[in-house]
């Protein structure tokens, strides 16, 4: 029986061991939203896929959905933000992200813009040195997030700030004045997931 083979770009949201060599890997990916994929042999020293689907990284991807999941079998890297492993405010950041839309994403639901705000707040985020600047890049991830799965709500007096983003130095200059009261919008739209 041959299976359909999906060919995606995908964003490494997390990864857990699995048997011996093995890893799960949660890919966000463009074309079928979150999926939780099966990589064999991928911790052992000669395979080839390991720097390619390490947490943060950028990929595409090939996909086959088996009897029993999804089964990755190939990857070449697009970008790994090696900035993002080598700052820890940043690492932190880009790891408490990924974390939080791994829990918000419910199932395989496509969403580019998701996809691209993501993408593109990794690039902006590997770019910050200075600690505010990386604090308001935190707050303009959470709010897109927040937004595009629905869970930001009437909160439409601070909407105006994120609508128009394009992941600048621009975008951030907005974030700052306003940082307490999207604070407690973020806090807001987190309660009313419920996880």
């Amino acid at each position: 029986m041959s299976h359909h083979i999906y060919h995606t770009e995908a964003i490494i949201l997390g990864t857990l061991p699995s048997g011996e060599g093995d890893r799960l890997l949660y890919c966000y990916t463009r074309e079928l939203g979150l999926v939780v994929a099966h990589a064999r042999s991928i911790r052992e020293n000669r395979s080839r896929l390991r720097y390619a689907l390490q947490l943060f990284s950028h990929a595409r991807v090939d996909l086959i959905r088996g009897k029993y999941g999804w089964k990755l079998i190939s990857a070449t890297p697009i970008a790994s933000f090696s900035e993002l492993w080598s700052h820890a405010g940043r690492r932190r950041i880009a790891a408490e992200h990924l974390h939080l839309a791994r829990r918000l994403i419910q199932g395989e639901e496509r969403h580019e813009l998701l996809f691209d705000d993501m993408l593109k707040g990794l690039t902006l985020l590997s770019t910050l040195a200075d600690r505010e600047s990386q604090k308001d890049a935190e707050l303009l991830l959470v709010v897109r997030l927040l937004d595009a799965l629905g869970y930001w709500g009437e909160q439409k007096d601070l909407l105006p700030v994120f609508s128009s983003v394009t992941f600048s130095h621009e975008d951030l200059a907005k974030i700052r004045p306003m940082r307490t009261e999207i604070v407690a919008g973020v806090n807001r739209a987190l309660d009313s997931t419920q996880l």
